[in-house]
């Protein structure tokens, strides 16, 4: 599978709404989060990330998708405080092009389309499974085998710490619990209908409760 998984058809949350801070920056829709990849997410948080004028590489500088093909790369070269840097592009924590956040999840970076306080995507991963054999003439034991498959799993991201996680239902009321009014809601709710209803619940979080970024 490419590194990149460029997934569609999924919601995208609007611009978020808030008030400032005198050591933060409100992220919207129209702010000037740099384009670039960010080797930590403290680079993410602190919105400092490599520049185009930072990398050293063939790829032309000018294509709509520059940072995602240098991502493709095994390795690229930048020039970082003065120094040159070999970075090994399966380690770097993400990169933002296009008004696109790309995330990196076990060396495959996905599509974030739904950003906020609490982060949704979803992605095509590999999974190990395996066969069970069976006993039979000759065979001292049953005879198994194991491969991979894909499966489409949900994720979602605390923007606070920067760790994709698989979505399940505990984790979501964890995040929600920060805010009492709206976990309370949610949890009057029946256990089938929270699992229905976390997407809505994701989405009225992220607009009551807009992210920054560190001036």
């Amino acid at each position: 599978m490419s590194r990149r998984s460029f997934l569609t058809g999924i919601l995208f949350v609007g611009a978020l709404l808030g008030f400032g801070q005198k050591d933060s920056v409100i992220y919207s829709e129209t702010s000037n989060l740099n384009e670039g990849i960010y080797l930590t997410y403290s680079d993410f948080r602190n919105n400092s990330p490599i520049l185009k004028e930072q990398i050293e590489t063939n790829i032309n500088h000018d294509q709509l998708d520059f940072f995602g093909k240098v991502i493709d790369q095994l390795k690229f070269t930048c020039i970082k405080d003065g120094a040159r840097m070999s970075i090994d592009a399966r380690t770097v924590w993400g990169f933002y092009q296009n008004r696109t956040l790309y995330v990196n999840y076990k060396e495959v970076f996905y599509r974030v389309p739904v950003f906020g306080s609490i982060c949704y995507l979803v992605a095509v991963v590999e999974v190990p499974t395996y066969y069970p054999g069976y006993y039979g003439p000759g065979f001292g034991g049953p005879v198994g085998s194991t491969g991979k498959t894909k499966e489409i799993r949900e994720f979602i991201i605390n923007f606070y710490d920067g760790i994709v996680e698989e979505l399940n239902l505990e984790r979501v009321e964890l995040l929600l619990s920060r805010d009492e009014s709206l976990y309370k809601e949610f949890k009057s709710l029946k256990r089938k209908k929270r699992k229905a209803q976390i997407s809505r619940f994701i989405k009225k979080y992220n607009e009551l409760h807009p992210v920054y970024f560190f001036k």
